[in-house]
């Protein structure tokens, strides 16, 4: 794919040039870290993933996409992980990143990918290409020592800290058990297991549960560092990668592995909206929670994405898309039929349950938010207000949406 437009060349990066890739990247995000030697072989991306911006053959914008197959309410579907967009400073405000973005989704369709995700800079830039926020997450940022839990519970099986190398095929195993009926969540590539866990600035450990009988259920990663407490001797931090358990059981036991670390005075942590550990604590508010935004997609084909997913109840639900500039074939109006075990999404004519925006269904096909709540922050306009506790019902999903990995 190449792009000529006023004056600025659009193409993928070739592989000599991988390095001024990585190098623009870093100065816009402000990483003044040192790469390392191997730099281009550690990263997970590959020349054939970029689409870049040149300017009298300097590089002065990035992007590039990861081929991401992604949990859908319990499904498998292809999304375009957009990363490493960035521009020049001195190329600012000339539409560069609108033109890296829309060739991104136009690629995409020919693909047939049926979505593009990303982890926004600034949501106030991809909302006006049509992504819509998809999942939102917790911070948590506690002192061990002061979060106990409400109720007693006899714990089985045992906690025990491995090697990495020795840990990986069983956290591999376990990881695709844990989302196969969840929502958001990535399968993982190789190499996105090989830079998180493997690279040289990698610090984690692993401590797998195995239950009474022996056998994993669940596993925690985390980074163990020095810190200077306020408290003589508390001078450590725990900041907790992931936390992956098939029960209750396993979750809470890792819990209270991690509380076991004495010299810790400071635990961060994310997770999803729908975490239990709320509900279970003695004093939730120890855990100074914290909102934040996460996974913002773009839906690149509204037919091939609403029929990815099953729906909470049978029915049908019709709605319209009046505008969409990057991707204009999805404007018009939509039938989701669900009998109970087949979806069928179709464009018709005639009357619509409800009007919304193109960056307004994602948050509501992903099960986010309620119709209701959507229409209430004016993303979307009910026209059938007879149907709207129905219709808030047909696309809650069983997990929340949640992606713990960046990209």
């Amino acid at each position: 794919m190449m792009n000529t437009s006023n004056n600025f060349e659009f193409r993928p990066a070739k592989a000599e040039e991988m390095k001024d890739f990585f190098k623009l990247e870093r100065y816009v995000f402000a990483d003044n870290s040192t790469p390392s030697e191997d730099e281009e072989n550690e990263n997970p991306l590959r020349p054939e993933m970029t689409t870049v911006a040149f300017h009298k053959g300097k590089m002065v914008a990035t992007s590039a996409g990861l081929p991401f197959r992604m949990k859908f309410d319990g499904t498998t579907i292809r999304v375009d992980g957009v990363t490493s967009v960035g521009t020049d400073p001195a190329y600012r405000r000339r539409g560069l990143v609108r033109e890296l973005i829309t060739s991104r989704l136009h690629e995409a369709h020919e693909k047939q990918i049926a979505a593009s995700i990303l982890w926004a800079s600034l949501g106030a830039i991809y909302q006006r290409f049509g992504y819509g926020l998809a999942t939102t997450s917790q911070r948590y940022t506690f002192d061990p020592h002061l979060v106990g839990f409400q109720f007693d519970e006899k714990l089985e099986g045992e906690c025990i800290r491995m090697e990495k190398e020795d840990a990986m095929p069983i956290l591999l195993e376990l990881h695709e058990k844990y989302i196969s009926d969840k929502n958001l969540h990535l399968h993982r590539l190789q190499a996105y297991w090989q830079h998180i866990y493997f690279g040289k600035k990698s610090k984690h450990h692993v401590v797998l549960h195995r239950n009474a009988n022996g056998e994993p259920d669940g596993y925690c990663t985390y980074t163990l560092t020095e810190a200077r407490g306020k408290i003589p001797g508390l001078d450590q931090t725990i900041d907790v990668r992931e936390m992956v358990y098939m029960n209750r059981n396993a979750y809470r036991a890792m819990w209270e592995y991690i509380r076991t670390h004495d010299l810790v005075m400071e635990v961060k942590m994310w997770a999803p909206q729908d975490d239990p550990l709320l509900l279970m604590l003695l004093e939730p508010r120890s855990l100074r929670s914290q909102w934040n935004d996460g996974i913002w997609l773009r839906i690149v084909d509204i037919v091939q994405f609403a029929k990815s997913r099953t729906y909470a109840r049978t029915g049908i639900v019709s709605f319209e898309i009046a505008e969409d500039r990057e991707c204009p074939w999805n404007i018009g109006k939509y039938k989701i039929d669900f009998d109970g075990k087949q979806v069928k999404v179709t464009k018709v004519n005639g009357e619509v349950d409800f009007q919304i925006g193109i960056n307004g269904l994602p948050t509501l096909l992903c099960g986010h938010s309620p119709l209701s709540l959507i229409a209430n922050s004016g993303r979307a306009c009910v026209l059938n207000s007879k149907k709207l506790s129905e219709m808030d019902h047909f696309f809650t999903t069983r997990h929340k949406p949640y992606c713990p990995d960046n990209f």
